[in-house]
């Protein structure tokens, strides 16, 4: 035995280096293949990426197509050459930021020119700091202790920059209803094309007859609504009489001239300086409203005749009152109450498939006359009476002993005009448009109280849209509503029950068989596997005998 031992131990250590290196050879093979492995799903996954970013796309599961782009909304975004900036100031915990993230994510998608930033007021106090230095934006806190400012978003492109506000974002239909009308979509369509416009339009308020002033930020001032227009990217200036000018006339930088209600007579030669400003080019809004002197028992001639006959219109010396109870506003005799618009550019907002969605709030209005229709100028009313409407001739005899208002003879029946629209002819035939005016025939219209309430958004939406078509700035039309959204937490019986049977029964009968599911799987998958109880046996035994 011990001469066969030798040759025995040499034998079994070749096999043995044989195996060895073997082994070895498949494991080297084993390693490259996985180092092969390894380098082809990095390439996969860089190729990927790259196919991923130059052909980028989202679907859109939300009912109604919350995040899906309307095809203006995507042109607009095309276009862009230089990068748009969204700064969006609204706390982490507000409904609207992630929808607004997933908005500007689906902008995003079709161009990398819009470089959005959320800034949380609450937890980022220096960024908020800066943009409030940067744009002048105020900021307050509320009862809960958190930090609001008076702009939700803030679309931006060098120095120009539009403001966005809550009610801008949203509009609820009803505050009693837990349904909103989400307006996000057209709110940042609307801002990043008047940010990329160029030049921002300038907006000039008379002043020196005793008009509502800008700096009024009260209910009856016009400070909320320059406030706004400046927002909105508007240069705003006031124009002095000609009496007080030193120096060159501002008013031949003026896109559009407002007259905010005045309440003393325009002199001959103001009154031909904005209708000479009017013929050529600019555009005008007046916002005319009865204006009585009790001493004399008239009313004030307000000396804009040359500018209401170059519109086409005649403004009338009476008061309206609104018997409809649909349509006059319960407190008062019917001097306040709300006017239908008539299909127009301006009211196309206001008005659902040529009927009328909501009314403007007139208070205190002088009917206007039917336009003169000639080829220099085509007058277009924009705001209208029901016909139960009547114009008082003598009001100031009735203010004397105020009591329920009936028309009497000489006053005017309605249906009455309470506002008209007027394009001129081209000055310039390569322009798209004449001169344009709008006439009001009340002043109440631009008071400031229309943009702090609610209620009064429809009215603040009317004005906004006629300085838009003065400037020849796209109303947007274009970008369909989306449905409307519930917002609010509203549990009744059959919601509680289904909830109750979701929580007791289907979602622990779902777990059960999602794990009895499981574990016939795995036996199944286990049976297929493992060889039988026999078959392990014998080939133990035959283990152990070779052994």
């Amino acid at each position: 035995m011990s001469g066969l031992g030798e040759p025995i131990r040499h034998w079994l250590g070749a096999g043995t280096r044989a195996l060895l290196s073997k082994w070895h050879a498949q494991d080297r093979a084993l390693q490259l293949s996985s180092v092969l492995a390894v380098a082809a799903a990095v390439v996969v996954a860089v190729l990927v990426n790259i196919v991923g970013a130059r052909h980028y796309r989202r679907w859109d599961w939300t009912a109604g197509g919350l995040y899906t782009l309307s095809p203006a909304t995507v042109q607009t975004l095309k276009a862009l050459r230089e990068p748009v900036q969204v700064h969006v100031l609204l706390s982490a915990t507000d409904p609207l930021t992630l929808t607004l993230r997933h908005t500007l994510a689906a902008y995003r998608a079709v161009t990398t020119k819009l470089e959005p930033e959320f800034i949380d007021p609450d937890t980022h106090a220096a960024a908020l700091a800066a943009i409030q230095q940067r744009y002048g934006i105020a900021a307050g806190r509320t009862e809960d202790g958190q930090i609001v400012t008076d702009a939700s978003v803030i679309v931006a492109q060098g120095e120009r920059h539009y403001f966005i506000t809550s009610t801008d974002l949203v509009h609820l239909d009803d505050p009693a209803e837990p349904t909103a009308q989400p307006r996000i979509e057209q709110a940042i369509t609307k801002a990043v094309r008047q940010v990329v416009a160029g030049e921002p339009a300038k907006v000039c308020f008379t002043r020196g007859h005793a008009e509502a002033s800008i700096a009024d930020a009260g209910a009856q001032g016009v400070g909320a609504l320059s406030d706004r227009l400046a927002k909105s990217n508007y240069l705003i200036e006031e124009l002095d009489p000609l009496r007080e000018l030193r120096g060159s006339d501002p008013i031949l930088g003026c896109k559009v001239v407002i007259v905010a209600g005045p309440k003393q007579p325009f002199s001959a030669e103001d009154a031909t300086r904005l209708r000479a400003h009017i013929e050529a080019g600019g555009s005008a809004l007046l916002a005319l409203g009865p204006v009585h002197d009790p001493e004399q028992g008239r009313s004030v001639e307000l000396g804009l005749g040359p500018v209401l006959r170059l519109a086409g219109v005649a403004r009338h010396d009476d008061v309206v009152f609104e018997p409809d109870p649909t349509a006059r506003v319960a407190q008062g005799f019917g001097e306040a109450f709300l006017a239908h618009p008539k299909p127009h550019a301006i009211t196309a907002g206001l008005l659902t498939e040529g009927e009328s969605q909501t009314g403007v709030f007139v208070q205190l209005g002088s009917s206007l006359g039917e336009p003169s229709q000639s080829g220099e100028s085509v007058a277009t009313a924009l705001l209208v009476t029901s016909s139960r409407a009547f114009g008082m001739s003598d009001f100031l005899g009735w203010a004397r002993a105020p009591r329920n208002p009936e028309p009497a003879e000489g006053d005017r029946r309605g249906p009455l005009t309470m506002a008209f629209a007027t394009e001129l002819g081209k000055r310039d035939p390569g322009a798209d448009h004449g001169p344009r005016i709008v006439v009001l025939g009340a002043s109440n219209l631009l008071d400031g109280v229309n943009w702090q309430l609610d209620d009064l958004r429809p009215t603040a939406l009317f004005v906004e849209s006629a300085v838009s078509w003065l400037s020849s700035e796209k109303v947007m039309l274009d970008i369909p509503d989306k449905p409307p959204r519930t917002v609010g937490l509203r549990l009744t019986e059959d919601a509680l029950g289904s909830i109750l049977r979701y929580c007791l029964l289907y979602v622990p009968l779902g777990t059960v068989l999602l794990g009895m599911a499981v574990r016939l799987r795995r036996r199944s998958t286990e049976a297929r596997v493992r060889p039988p109880r026999k078959a392990r046996s014998a080939k133990s035994r035959k283990g152990r005998g070779t052994s």
